[in-house]
């Protein structure tokens, strides 16, 4: 049995599709409420110093050096060693305690590589500016609104979603896999990982990285893209597995058709 033996049940079916209606009200609730960009504006003005036309936090060390280089190294460490792990276990019989659950191993990996390569992706091609790179922020980049406006802007580095909170954000998909198994353990990781990524947008914002909605948008997208993802694997299976079991049917109904001619 693997987790993907849950979600391709009805119960687990419904679970998918509760998500899947989070998710929903989740994109209407940031576009309605931080589309304007207002709220934006406002959190990185807390952080901006007019007189000095900067962002004071920018290269502090605590935030620079170890919440963010430190922090995305110790993430990307940790995820390769993961990978090397499941990897390993597909190659070998020597790791018989991590067998059993090489398929979950499996899908956190593969999770945490396409939510990261799609948030990279979405922020190289983004049209948005980082607040630091604009010029009510002491840059050159004209400022619109998420929901705004992209005229002019097709020069400006891409910046949305935010990029660093994926370091925690990624590990969401070890809260699906330990749902069909215990759902306290779950949200705990569910905890975790919206912790850790919504401090490391933190100290993006605090250094005028990036803006508010940056950061949430950047969790809305790991949560779907694990959530699409976990949707096809259940599916995949499903038909994996009727397919299986379609082919013992007819195996045993030869055997039985065998068994039954005279010798």
């Amino acid at each position: 049995m693997t987790f993907l033996d849950f979600y391709s049940s009805h119960d687990g079916r419904r679970v998918l599709l509760y998500h899947g209606m989070a998710l929903a009200a989740g994109a209407i609730a940031l576009a309605l409420g931080l589309g304007d960009g207002r709220v934006d504006l406002s959190i990185a003005r807390w952080f901006f110093d007019d007189v000095r036309r900067a962002f004071p936090l920018t290269n502090h060390w605590w935030l620079k050096t170890v919440l963010h280089d430190t922090a995305r190294t110790t993430s990307v460490i940790a995820a390769l060693a993961l990978f090397g792990l499941t990897i390993t276990s597909y190659v070998t019989r020597s790791l018989r305690a991590v067998r059993p659950h090489r398929a979950e191993l499996l899908f956190i990996c593969l999770a945490m590589i396409v939510s990261g390569a799609v948030v990279g992706t979405l922020k190289h091609f983004s049209s948005h500016a980082c607040p630091w790179n604009l010029a009510i922020f002491g840059g050159s980049a004209i400022y619109h609104p998420l929901l705004g406006a992209t005229a002019g802007a097709s020069d400006v580095a891409g910046c949305f979603p935010a990029a660093h909170p994926v370091t925690g954000y990624a590990w969401l998909a070890v809260g699906f896999v330990l749902y069909p198994a215990s759902r306290r353990r779950a949200w705990r990781a569910w905890v975790v990982a919206l912790g850790a990524g919504t401090l490391f947008g933190g100290v993006q914002i605090m250094r005028g990285a990036h803006f508010f909605s940056h950061v949430l948008w950047s969790a809305w997208v790991v949560w779907g893209v694990d959530l699409a993802l976990l949707g096809v694997s259940a599916y995949v299976y499903a038909r994996i597995r009727s397919g299986r079991a379609e082919n013992a049917d007819a195996s045993m109904r030869g055997l039985r058709t065998d068994s039954s001619c005279p010798p």
